[in-house]
């Protein structure tokens, strides 16, 4: 699996393309400026996109993308879909912006769900709520994305209306502990290699 960073235009957020070379499909991890997107995915199709949190800097090119793949699935959490359909959860309105989510599939992940990207590699999902409510982190054998729930050398940020101190350390702990022997891609900043 290939992964490709794109840094967006609104707080320097990151869009994960995963893709593989024998396979037309692709996915996301987050979505931010739609351009950059579209030129990374070619042509091939974007079969999902697994939103981290659903703060605006994490999912803001959303409508354009599903206008662009409507059959693409939005992976989110339970009050990922909630944040989704409330421009004030997702804090769009507070950017001269407000959105909801257009697209017509969403699909609720659970703790401990699997999704197949690729032959032989599978994600699986983790509730790691903190930073927001509606927190998810992903991780295959070798990597894990953790939007804004870990991001290497920052404090994680529990100011927000539906953050939890508590939450966030009790997820940290386990994010670290899935960090040892895997590759971090956050939310915001650079990758973390092994």
């Amino acid at each position: 699996m290939q992964i490709n960073r794109i840094v967006n235009s609104i707080f320097t957020s990151n869009t994960f393309v995963l893709t593989d070379g024998n396979s037309q499909d692709c996915w996301l991890v987050d979505v931010g400026d739609i351009e950059p997107i579209l030129q990374e995915v070619g042509n091939r199709r974007v079969k999902g996109v697994f939103i981290t949190h659903t703060h605006y800097d994490h999912i803001y090119g959303i409508n354009k993308l599903v206008k662009h793949f409507p059959e693409c699935v939005v992976y989110t959490s339970e009050h990922g879909k909630e944040g989704l359909f409330s421009s004030k959860l997702n804090f769009s309105r507070y950017h001269d912006d407000p959105m909801v989510f257009e697209g017509k599939h969403i699909e609720v992940l659970e703790e401990g769900e699997e999704i197949s990207l690729f032959p032989s590699i599978i994600l699986k999902a983790l509730y790691t709520p903190g930073h927001d409510w509606s927190c998810m982190s992903y991780y295959t054998d070798d990597l894990i994305f953790t939007g804004d729930s870990y991001i290497p050398n920052i404090k994680v940020i529990t100011s927000l209306p539906k953050s939890n101190k508590t939450e966030a350390e009790t997820s940290l702990e386990r994010i670290l502990e899935l960090c040892k022997p895997r590759d971090v891609y956050p939310g915001h900043n650079e990758i973390q290699k092994l």
